[in-house]
């Protein structure tokens, strides 16, 4: 297998651990543990984590190591903003030009959606376990990924594919998808289908736009409840030398600062 490819599996499958929760924020990537568990070299591992590192997923820790970087609220709230405003304009240009065996594909991913809802009802928990948010994840992910490669406009891609990385690892990590939530989701996603389908490119643009909205605040409203829970305290989940708690605090400010700036 190429270098490149082999960086490229090495990402996905980092992503993909972050994404379902197995490495949530404050959790260390280990360069040598993950070479093991894919079954490669630890060069490409390195790589990958380095991509991650440039993207904001993950950060370096003096005297500790890499971890699973915890977005700012704002910065969560910016990349929604981002994609509400560059993904609606896509879903209104697929609506325009949208192949037939693409849309034969899309409802196919509604149907996944639809799928992994019936599987959490009959398993009876209370929410998706990693596996079903696996499936879950894949199936919105290509779903949106399907429909803005179908607007045809590669730059409007790349920085959605982008900004996908940020948005989809940090909402999922922090927002546990119960029976209602998946139920949602299935139907929002065939309503933006059903406008592509019938040529509506306003309709599809106005409901991709709100979809995203609703994203963004069930994220950010997960995020505060969080937040307010954990005040007052140090959260149990991240247990960290207290010196590394301090050096991740200077570090949050120094982002802060620079956004300020």
């Amino acid at each position: 297998m190429a270098r490149k490819t082999l960086r490229q599996a090495a990402y996905q499958h980092i992503q993909q651990k972050i994404a379902s929760g197995n490495l949530s924020a404050g959790s260390v990537v280990s360069e040598l543990s993950l070479a093991r568990e894919i079954g490669m070299s630890r060069t490409p591992v390195r790589e990958a984590i380095r991509q991650l590192q440039i993207e904001g997923v993950v950060e370096q820790v003096p005297r500790y190591g890499t971890i699973v970087r915890k977005p700012q609220r704002r910065e969560i709230a910016e990349l929604f903003q981002l994609r509400e405003a560059l993904e609606s304009y896509a879903a209104s240009l697929a609506a325009e030009h949208t192949a037939a065996a693409d849309l034969v594909l899309l409802r196919k991913l509604c149907d996944q959606i639809r799928l992994v809802g019936r599987e959490l009802e009959v398993s009876g928990k209370p929410s998706l376990d990693t596996e079903m948010m696996r499936k879950f994840l894949a199936a919105d992910m290509a779903f949106h990924t399907m429909l803005i490669r179908a607007a045809g406009n590669g730059r409007i891609m790349k920085i959605i594919n982008d900004t996908h990385v940020l948005t989809r690892i940090f909402g999922a990590e922090r927002q546990k998808h119960d029976t209602k939530i998946v139920s949602e989701a299935y139907q929002v996603h065939c309503q933006i289908l059903d406008a592509v389908e019938r040529g509506n490119p306003e309709s599809a643009r106005q409901l991709m736009a709100r979809h995203i909205r609703g994203s963004m605040k069930q994220t950010l409203d997960h995020y505060d409840r969080a937040l307010a829970e954990t005040e007052g305290y140090r959260s149990p989940s991240l247990t960290l030398p207290d010196e590394v708690l301090e050096e991740l605090s200077r570090i949050e400010g120094d982002l802060e600062t620079k956004a300020d700036d």
